[in-house]
This record gives structure tokens, sequence and C-alpha cells, in this order.
């Protein structure tokens, strides 16, 4: 028994010295993988093979970093009248995805990748292309190489290359075949272990910081918003007895230049710039690390902006109307709005590589919008009332001669104005009868259109199927470029069709005659309004309806009035019980009346009414005004008898 004991122990340990003596056979075998064992004139073949990976390496790198971490773009998502950005940035052609942007249908949407995300695509984008490498020159000189690896179009080339994203570098593990053939000699090589020099995932890092940073704190928001309060008329009193005169393209245009201007001056803070002056701190913002790296913020008033403006565009001065004059003085006060959403791309970079990434800023009713949680989801931006669509409808729309027409749509309920879509054209067959009719609304109330009877009518529609809030008399807006805004009232607990008529927008010519200075020309109707100042503007346009038509003719003046200090004096109700019954004591104030240079001075105007056919529109090309004017005022009280003047005169208007 013993004997038998000790000659099994002898054959384990035979076998274990089998199994480490194979492991390492195998090891040297295998050591393939690092190349220590390529011949040495193979070696030329493989160092080739690995310098082509690297570089394939390196276009994936570009790629992630030129598509803001995506190699594979995701789903594009088309913009609206409302968002015209869509859900990518076209960057000198390059579309890039944004990180955070406004989708068609006014929902804030994030699309950030991962950093195993990028792994992976990096990793499926260097497997499509590890037989692309070029050996015909090694060819040439009588080797032959086989590159193997999933071929098949079902299979799955997950795995067959692991890439790292570190800091600095990335590290590839490549797993598939290459044999190398040169005479009777061959060698075949497994798998494939290398690194590539990056900052990608620094900078991918650093990008993550910034995006979650300005989702909390919304620095570029703030940016903005000093923006419009310096380059764009907010709010304010101004001493002045002329009306003050708002142009939309001139507000726009301000607006693009400033943040131009502004956007592409911020800076991180860090060390990798120097500022030309202390004033140029304001436009360091603290992220809440020191950036080491060039930082681009950049942004291009071609790229898609939003900039919606609410409010008068004529602010008329108070002080010229009759019974003032004891104001002594003239003021105008103003008061617009904006809705503001344009994109930013942050780029991070050095002399080889760079990552960037796009998201849009956005500002609503002259705020910013709210601040967002780390990880938010989709948020509609719409108010409370505009979250709960509930209500279907049909919404047709038409210009004035049935014809249809593509128009953007907007709900109105409460004070809520929510985006709903927008009419598509579309052919249609339908069978009508002699009861048969279209029913229209437009500004002047209901109008009927009787069809024509027939078996069958194939018509082409605008029309727009979907959901809208529930709303007892609220309004559908409806606007299409060259075409007045027109709405319908409808209520949409108990109504689901909607036809509506807008109205076609045509640009007249005005001649006010020799009129020597400035006039105001308005006209204003129930639900469209144009404004000019003329000469500098010689165009208006309108659309049918009726006008109330005015003019003011300025001219420059040097009309003074001198500033006083006085103290009145008032009787006002005691505190405490003496004031509940009826016991006064007398309180006085100073009152400091500035000084105040009437640099234009109203010389003319009239008033008028009019109604204007489309017709007339048609075939009109200038309209001529024939404007009453009046002497040039030396007080304040022969300027408030000019604006009388100017309330009770005729404005006689001439189609040509």
């Amino acid at each position: 028994m013993k004997e038998k004991n000790v000659r099994g122990q002898v054959t384990i340990f035979i076998i274990v010295a089998i199994v480490i003596v194979g492991g390492v056979i195998a090891y040297f075998s295998l050591r393939d993988d690092l190349g220590r064992s390529i011949p040495e004139d193979m070696r030329p073949v493989y160092d080739y093979y690995i310098s082509c990976l690297e570089a394939t390496t390196k276009e994936g790198v570009a790629l992630l970093g030129e598509q803001g971490g995506y190699i594979e773009l995701p789903d594009f998502e088309p913009g609206s009248a409302y968002a015209p950005s869509s859900s990518q940035l076209s960057f000198f052609g390059q579309a890039v995805p944004y990180w955070m942007y406004v989708s068609g249908n006014n929902f804030l949407k994030e699309q950030v990748p991962t950093k195993n995300m990028m792994e992976k695509e990096l990793g499926d984008y260097i497997s499509r292309r590890l037989d692309s490498c070029d050996f015909s020159d090694f060819e040439k000189m009588g080797y032959d190489v086989y590159i193997e690896f999933p071929r098949d179009d079902s299979a799955d080339p997950e795995g067959v290359v692991v890439s790292e994203i570190n800091d600095l570098d990335i590290d590839l593990d490549i797993n598939n075949r290459m044999t190398i053939f040169k005479g009777e000699q061959s060698v075949v090589v497994a798998n494939h272990d290398f690194s590539v020099k990056s900052k990608l995932g620094k900078f991918f890092g650093m990008a993550i910081d910034v995006y979650n940073y300005e989702k909390a704190e919304m620095f570029l928001e703030k940016y903005a918003l000093d923006v419009m309060r310096l380059y764009a008329p907010v709010d304010g009193v101004e001493l002045s007895c002329t009306p003050k005169f708002f142009v939309d393209e001139e507000i726009r245009q301000g607006l693009y230049e400033g943040l131009e201007a502004n956007m592409n001056s911020i800076r991180l803070k860090g060390g990798y710039y120097k500022l030309s002056s202390q004033e140029r701190e304001y436009f360091v913002s603290d992220v809440g690390f020191d950036v080491d790296e060039n930082v681009n913020i950049m942004y291009d008033s071609d790229w898609p902006t939003r900039i919606e403006i609410y409010g008068d565009r004529v602010a008329n001065p108070v002080g010229t109307q009759p019974g003032l004059s004891i104001l002594g003085f003239c003021y105008v006060p103003y008061h617009l709005v904006y809705d503001i959403s344009f994109p930013v791309m942050i780029q991070f970079y050095n002399s080889e590589e760079f990552f960037q990434f796009p998201v849009s800023v956005i500002i609503d009713n002259s705020q910013p919008r709210e601040a967002m949680s780390p990880s938010f989801g989709d948020i509609s931006l719409d108010s409370e009332v505009c979250r709960h669509k509930n209500s279907e409808v049909l919404v047709y729309t038409y210009d004035s001669e049935l014809n249809p027409v593509e128009a953007r749509l907007q709900f109105k309920c409460l004070g809520s104005i929510c985006e709903i879509g927008q009419t598509e054209l579309r052919t249609q067959n339908s069978e009508l009868d002699e009861n048969s009719e279209l029913r229209t609304q437009n500004s002047e109330g209901e109008k009927g259109y009787r069809l024509p009877t027939g078996q069958e009518l194939r018509t082409r529609e605008a029309v727009y199927s979907g959901e809208v809030p529930q709303c007892v008399n609220g309004f559908i807006i409806a606007s299409a470029e060259g075409y007045a805004n027109s709405k319908f009232q409808i209520s949409t607990n108990s109504e689901s069709i909607a036809n509506i008529i807008l109205r076609k927008e045509y640009e007249i010519g005005l001649d006010l005659g020799e009129i020597s200075g400035t006039a105001v020309v308005s006209f204003a109707g129930e639900d469209y309004s144009a404004t000019v100042m003329y000469p500098e503007m010689k165009d208006v346009t309108l659309v049918e309806g009726e006008y109330d038509v005015s003019v003011y003719v300025y001219e420059n003046s040097t009309l003074t009035f001198e500033g006083y200090n006085r103290r009145m004096c008032v009787d006002v109700p005691v505190s405490g019980f003496g004031g509940l019954v009826g016991l006064e004591e007398e309180k006085c104030y100073d009152v400091d009346i500035p000084s105040m240079q009437i640099d234009m001075a109203v010389v003319g105007g009239g008033k008028s009414t009019e109604y204007i056919t489309e017709s007339m529109l048609a075939d009109l090309t200038e309209l001529n005004l024939n404007v009453p004017l009046f002497g040039r005022p030396a007080s304040l009280d022969e300027l408030q008898e000019n604006y009388v003047k100017a309330e009770e005169s005729r404005v006689f208007l001439e189609f040509e």
C-alpha cells in the first residue's frame, strides 16, 4: 500500500510539472502579443500595422472631439419656428450635437455622452477598420499579410477592441489575429496592446464640469442678460417731448453685435490667458476650478438665433397733453420684454487636438431659464397651462383666396402662449354636396365660403391635427412669412375645428412731400399696426384692414425748460388713533425738476381713418400723405397747442 501511495504522489508531481512546463512554453509562444518574438525581418510589417492602428485611433479621437463626444451622431431632431436650432449645431459644416437644447415642441433636452459610451464608440470605430491598412509596399517585398476579425455584417465586433480613455492617454487592447508570411517563415500575433497619447479624457472631464456649472449657475445666461440690458431697450424713462421709436431690426442687430462681442470675450478662471486691462475681469467666470488648458467660448450671429420682442414700438411722451403744462417738462416711459435663445460653442484645445460641445442659452420673458439639477431629463419650458394638452383640434390655414398656407400655430389661454405645431400641406379627395360650406373666421368676424358641388373634389390644404390645452375662449394664433398674424377664438372644451384666414403683407412706398424734419407715421388697426420714422424709412408694410392713420412731424428745436426746486406741502392724516377720527397734519417735501432741452418739437401732423383693401395694396406703388404743418413752438404752451392741432387736423391719403 505504501508503495502504491508513493507511485500516485510521483504521478501527480509529474502532471503538475508537465502543466508548468506547458504553461511556460505557452507563455513564450504567446509573447508575440508583445512583439518580442517576432523575427527581425518581419518586425517592420508589424510595426507598420501598430502605427496604422494608432492613426485609426487618432481619427476616432478627433471625431469624438469634433462631435461633442460622439462618433455615431444621435438621431436628428428638427427645430421649429419657436426653436430654430434643432438638436445639432452646424459648425463650419460639421454637425455637432447639442448637450442641452430646446426641442421643436418646446422641451429643454440634453444629450450628454458618458465616458463609457465614448470608449465603446471608439472601440467600434477601430474594429470596423482593422483591415483597412495598406500592405501593398510590403507585398512587393515578398510579404503576405492576413488580418482576421469578424467580417459578417451580423457579427458583433464588440470586444474585438477594448479602449480605456484616461486623462493623458488611451489604452487599447485589440484582439484579432495577424499572420505574416515570408517564404517558409511565418508568425502569428493574436493580441495587440498599445497606448496613444491624448488629452481626450482630460478635456472631456473639464467639459462635464463646465457644463454642470452652466446648468446650475447659468453663467452664460447672466452674461446674455447683461447684453440685453446694455444693447437693447428694456425699460426706463427718458426726459423728452418727442415719441421714442423702436425698430425691431435695429434692436436685433444691436443684440447680435452685443452677443458676439461679449460671448467671445468670456474666459474661465485659470492661467491660459492674459487680460489686457483690469476692466476685463468682468469676463472671467469662476467655474469652480482653475482651468489649465486653452478654452474658447464662441457665438456667431449666423448661427440659429431666436429673438422675440414684446411691447409697444412707439413710446409716447407724457407732459405734452392739454392740462399737463403744470409739470413743466415731458418724459417718455417705455417697457419691452424679450425671449432670446442662441447657441454657444465651448472648446477645450491644445496644438494637436480639441474637444467641443454646444449648449443653448435661454432667456424667457427677460429672465434666465430655471437652474437645473445635475440630471434633469426632459423639462417642458411651457407654462402650467400648456403642459396639459388634452383636446384634439383640426386647424386649416388659408390666404384670402382660400389657397392653403403653411403656418406656425400657437395657442393662447389665460395669458399663456403655447407652441402647438404647424400646418402642413397635403392633398385630399373629398365628396361635397350642395350644402357643403367652408366656414372661416378672420379678425373681422366669421365669413362663410360656399364651395362648388361635385362628386369628388381634389383639394390641397394646409392642416394641423393634434392636441391643445382645454380652454374656454382661447385663441389659436397662426403666423407665416409674408403674412400678418391671425387668430381664431375657440373653446376647446366644445369645439375642435378652426379655419384661419391669413392676410398677405404688402410693402408700400410712402411720400410725405416736402417736409423738413422727421415724421412718425402710424397705421393702427384692430389687430395689425405699423409705424415708420420718415424719411429714414420710406416704406411701410400693410395688410387689408381699417386703419387709424396718424402723423406727427418734428423739427430741431432749441426750446429749453429751466429747472427749478419747489417745496410743496400737503395735509395728510396723522398716524395712530387721530387719523381714524379725521385729524390731519402738514407734510412738506422738496420737488426738484431738472432743466430740459427740447431737441425735437412737433411742427405738424394730423389724423385720418381709412379702409385699405387687398386689391388696392396689390395695385398700389406709392401712398402719398398730405400733412398739415404748423409753426415752430417757442414755449411749452405752444408745444401743447401744436399737439392739439395734430389731434384735430386731417391727413389726406392719395393712392397711386
